[in-house]
């Protein structure tokens, strides 16, 4: 019997720690000891299954029966093959037709999928991404980039945080650096890399770009607005495999959204395209940033989404400018606009309540002690941002923070080096005494990034304004849970 990993699904050893995931369900899962063991010996192409047993069997010597060791390899593949995440078959054929391929014809769409948790016997975390955030925190890992191929962009929105300057200025990192900086990625453990701009889709090598992600093994996501997509690059990226393409849809009105954009003609396109690339059997996702121009269309929005069966989902708080301009805030919306557009998102989207009602009671059940040194999010320790002129950010709006350049050091260097880095992995929700207690905590959406921008660099200054949105919700969903809405 042969055994082989799906197309969609991407296997990494972390240390001692075997990590699996699919892109395709959006399931994981992390394995230590005789776990991570077995997830080692499983790749791409299949291997006959008494092949891995006896490599297995040597690795363990005379310290496991082999009839044990058989028995409990064949429970994993199975449990493994029932959540999709493996294939079996008498021959190669078998596994091929064996494995599930992107389609909306499925039913069971990752772009709507929430709920990461699964049945299994094996002896697995109840959440993967709680467990590896917190090994992360022990020891950071660099498991994702996104990739700012292009500073260029053909739109200007009136809300967008990078700087109208920097794109007026626009420049390409050149493929071969690109290439040699995902080699230095894949080295070290890289799983995830997102391609964005600017616009991504100005980029010259934009499809061999994506083919080179694609042979050195990556799980690869693209932001866009599609306006520069080609019908003719649709064949390639369905043949990359991409986990998806995120697509910026302001409105179903072209005045709203081209308003936004600054671009006449541009939702047209950009709507256009998004049909197009569902026609193609690629997963797209729709990000719909609210703000005073667009504030009454988002109800639309997620109709038009469900009706492509993809997902739509919004940023209603807003992030300043990279360079403490707050200029771009004059569109944020305020705290009584903000309550109509999660009441829309409540009403209209049943993911984003059962979302809600699973993700936050965890912070119920730990310690003050446990809560105060959780980190806020991943900066620094499993992702960053690489801009096109080299440079690296902890995320794609955090631009006046430069940690280091590729330029100059290895990916490994400024991981392992950079200071800013080494500052940013300390701080936890210790570092804001005034939240540990907060009734609003389950609800709040706190950012180092959006605090640093707005305040002029102090990254420990939250903003009024997101603690009234973080309120807003907590009486907005204790609302909806007494009336029986969720």
């Amino acid at each position: 019997m042969l055994v082989r990993q799906t197309k969609n699904t991407f296997i990494r050893i972390y240390d001692n720690v075997g990590y699996i995931t699919n892109q395709l369900t959006r399931y994981d899962r992390s394995y230590n000891e005789t776990g991570a063991d077995f997830l080692s010996k499983i790749t791409r192409e299949p291997q006959e299954i008494e092949n891995i047993l006896a490599e297995l069997s040597e690795l363990y010597g005379d310290s496991v029966a082999y009839n044990k060791l058989k028995l409990d390899f064949e429970k994993f593949v199975i449990d493994l093959e029932e959540h999709y995440f493996l294939v079996t078959g008498a021959s190669r054929e078998e596994c091929d037709k064996k494995d599930i391929e992107f389609s909306y014809s499925l039913g069971n769409m990752k772009t709507k999928i929430y709920d990461f948790t699964q049945s299994t016997e094996q002896n697995l975390s109840v959440s993967t991404e709680d467990y590896m955030l917190a090994l992360d925190q022990k020891k950071p890992k660099l498991k994702s980039i996104q990739f700012e191929l292009t500073s260029r962009c053909n739109e200007r929105c009136i809300h967008c945080y990078i700087p109208n300057l920097k794109k007026d200025a626009g420049a390409d990192m050149s493929y071969e650096q690109v290439c040699d900086i995902i080699d230095q990625f894949a080295s070290i453990g890289g799983l995830h890399v997102t391609l964005s701009g600017g616009e991504v889709f100005l980029h010259k090598d934009i499809l061999r770009i994506i083919q080179y992600c694609r042979k050195k093994d990556m799980e690869i996501c693209i932001l866009s607005n599609l306006t520069s997509l080609k019908d003719v690059q649709i064949p390639f990226i369905k043949a990359a495999n991409i986990s998806y393409i995120q697509a910026s849809l302001y409105s179903m009105s072209p005045e709203i959204h081209d308003r936004i954009t600054t671009i006449k003609g541009s939702q047209i396109k950009t709507k256009s395209a998004i049909e197009k690339l569902v026609a193609a059997d690629i997963p797209v996702q729709i990000s719909c940033p609210l703000m005073k121009a667009n504030k009454d269309g988002y109800a639309d929005v997620l109709k038009y989404a469900q009706s492509l069966q993809i997902k739509a989902f919004s940023d209603y708080i807003m992030m300043a400018e990279a360079d403490f301009s707050t200029d771009n805030l004059v569109h944020r919306l305020s705290v009584e606009e903000t309550e109509k557009v999660i009441r829309d998102i409540m009403d209209f989207d049943p993911d984003y309540s059962k979302w809600i009602e699973k993700k936050r009671p965890k912070l119920e059940n730990v310690t003050p002690m446990e809560y105060a040194m959780q980190p806020l999010c991943g900066v620094g320790l499993n992702n960053f941002c690489i801009a096109e002129n080299g440079d690296v950010y902890p995320c794609p709006g955090w631009q006046s923070l430069v940690v280091g350049n590729v330029n100059y050091q290895t990916l490994k260097e400024i991981w392992e080096e950079s200071d800013d880095l080494k500052r940013l992995r300390n701080i936890s929700r210790r570092d804001f005494p005034e939240c540990l207690n907060c009734e609003a905590r389950k609800y709040c959406s706190m950012c180092l990034e959006r605090n640093f921008n707005e305040n002029n660099g102090d990254m420990f200054k939250v903003n009024k304004h997101f603690c009234d949105v973080a309120f807003l919700t907590k009486k907005l969903h204790e609302e909806y849970r007494n009336k029986g809405l969720i």
